[in-house]
């Protein structure tokens, strides 16, 4: 049985989170990363998030998880353990390394596909394995309709006061000024081809992780034009996707993993980060020492 004191403890640290949330104007706790980041501040890592740094690093690929794209799915497989749903500034705030040395890439879903799916995943209170936050539950309780659902994501007077189900797929994947920063876009559709690219992932068909029970899939072309204007910075995206057969066999990546602690470690020392200019650049490319120093 906890001690007195044990239940102060407990009950200051919960109203300590709770202050901190409501100063900073974010729902979910985790967003205060996001938040810092925006106003170009930094709040000191825990030992979980820098766990998860160290295992991004050791892979060699750095993969954006962005909500509701199968996500779940890849870093089962990738990373053998759940990630946060990190935005690509996170990562360039946090871990420059691993952005300017790892290839990079990220997985992108038709907006109205994404909305539905997210809609039934919030009807539903949550996936097979990964459960809505309790805050939106509530938030979410009277939002019983998809023509609810779309206005109140339209009048969100914030992007934190969105679940990650709802962002736009573009938060997650530009930097504070708003430029595409990852280094290759793959449609979801070519989710079970992407082994032949991403050493990790198991060839054939990706394991299905935290799956939505569907029953939102067929709109009026009413609803499919107001999901379409809400999310049509999305849309934008795909001029940055390719096929993953547009990569030819001499494209594809050898990741070893001393190779990028070794580029990691010699951009660190030296400060040279360079933002890739071409979006599609092969993983080869990404891990090649001759082509960073080119750069330089």
């Amino acid at each position: 049985m906890p001690s007195t004191f044990s239940r102060i403890t407990t009950q200051a640290q919960a109203l300590r989170k709770k202050t901190m949330e409501r100063l900073c104007g974010v729902t979910l706790h985790g967003d205060l990363q996001e938040r810092y980041v925006d106003w170009n501040l930094s709040l000191p890592l825990g030992k979980k998030r820098e766990e998860r740094l160290r295992i991004i690093r050791d892979t060699g690929v750095l993969f954006i998880h962005v909500p509701k794209n199968a996500g779940s799915a890849i870093t089962q497989d990738l990373y053998g353990c759940r990630m946060r749903h990190e935005s690509i500034r996170y990562y360039l705030r946090h871990a420059p390394d691993l952005v300017y040395t790892l290839p990079s890439f990220a997985l992108w879903r038709d907006p109205v596909e994404r909305f539905l799916s997210a809609y039934d995943f919030i009807r539903n209170g949550g996936g097979s394995e990964i459960r809505l936050h309790p805050d939106f539950v509530k938030h979410y309780a009277d939002l019983t309709t998809l023509d609810r659902m779309i206005e109140f994501v339209a009048g969100a007077s914030s992007i934190y006061k969105l679940d990650h189900v709802l962002r736009p797929q573009t938060w997650y994947l530009t930097d504070r000024q708003g430029n595409f920063s990852i280094q290759m876009l793959f449609d979801m559709k070519d989710i079970n081809h992407l082994h032949a690219l991403v050493p990790g992932l198991r060839q054939g068909n990706v394991r299905r992780f935290n799956t939505t029970q569907r029953f939102t899939t067929q709109i009026p072309q009413s609803q499919k034009d107001k999901i379409i204007s809400l999310y049509k910075d999305d849309y934008k995206l795909q001029d940055y996707i390719k096929p993953v057969h547009a990569y030819s066999a001499t494209a594809r990546p050898v990741l070893p993993t001393h190779n990028a602690t070794a580029l990691s470690a010699d951009i660190q020392s030296t400060g040279a980060f360079v933002i890739p200019t071409e979006p599609a650049l092969a993983f080869s490319a990404a891990l090649s020492a001759n082509t960073i120093a080119a750069q330089r």
